[in-house]
C-alpha cells in the first residue's frame, strides 16, 4: 500500500482488526474479517495478513436511484450503529497514546506510531494533530508545485497558528482525552448489509 509505513502498517491492521472484532461481536453475521496468519513488515520483507475474504458492495453502487428511502435509511443505520459501537469501545489499559497499534513481545496491544504518517504515538489528541500537521507540511515542502507559498507569507501562517494557534482550538473540547477506533475508510464497502 502505497504512502504507507510498511514497518508498523501490517502490526497496525491486525491490532486495529482484532480491537474492531472485539467491538463489534454484537454484529451477526460478523462484519470483520477473522485473522489467520501474518508477518510484520521490515525494510527488507514486504508484510503479509492472511484473513476472511469478505465480499462487499461499494457504497456509491448501493445508493443507486433505484433503492428507496426507506433501504438508504435501513442501510445508514446500520452504518452508524457499527461507527458508534466502535466510538463506544474502550480501549485496553495498554493504549495509552495516539496514533497507530501493535503488539509488544508478550501479544499485548500497545500504542504505536500512525501507519499513514510514520510518526507518534503521541501524548494528546492535539499533540497527534500537530504531529501530522507537521509531517504533511515536510512533504508539501518537497513539492515543487507548491515552493511559492513560502515567499507569498502562507507558509509562515501556517507555522504561526500550529505554533500559537492550535492550542485553542483544542481547549474547549470536551472528549479530547478520548480515544477511539477510527476506519478511516469506512464507506469504501458495505459488508453483510440488508436492506
Amino acid at each position: 500500500m502505497e504512502g504507507l509505513h510498511q514497518e508498523t502498517r501490517v502490526q497496525n491492521e491486525v491490532g486495529i482488526l482484532t480491537l474492531a472484532s472485539d467491538a463489534l461481536r454484537h454484529v451477526k453475521p460478523p462484519v470483520v474479517p477473522r485473522v489467520f496468519g501474518w508477518g510484520g513488515a521490515s525494510r527488507e520483507h514486504a508484510g503479509w495478513i492472511l484473513q476472511e475474504l469478505m465480499p462487499g458492495i461499494p457504497v456509491a453502487k448501493t445508493f443507486r436511484e433505484t433503492m428507496s428511502l426507506d433501504q438508504k435509511r435501513g442501510i445508514l443505520a446500520q452504518m452508524a450503529g457499527l461507527l458508534k459501537a466502535l466510538q463506544d469501545y474502550p480501549l485496553p489499559m495498554s493504549i495509552h497514546g495516539w496514533g497507530g497499534v501493535m503488539f509488544d513481545d508478550s501479544g499485548v496491544i500497545i500504542s504505536a506510531p500512525m501507519p499513514s504518517v510514520g510518526a507518534g504515538p503521541w501524548s494528546s489528541l492535539e499533540d497527534s494533530f500537530r504531529g501530522r500537521m507537521k509531517v504533511a507540511l515536510t512533504k508539501a515542502d518537497m513539492n515543487s508545485h507548491l515552493q511559492g507559498w513560502r515567499s507569498n507569507g502562507v507558509r509562515g501562517r501556517i507555522d504561526a497558528f500550529i505554533e500559537h494557534g492550535l492550542t485553542a482550538q483544542f481547549s474547549n473540547l470536551t472528549t479530547k482525552q478520548d480515544k477511539a477506533i477510527i476506519h478511516a475508510d469506512f464507506c469504501e464497502c458495505l459488508y453483510n448489509c440488508s436492506a
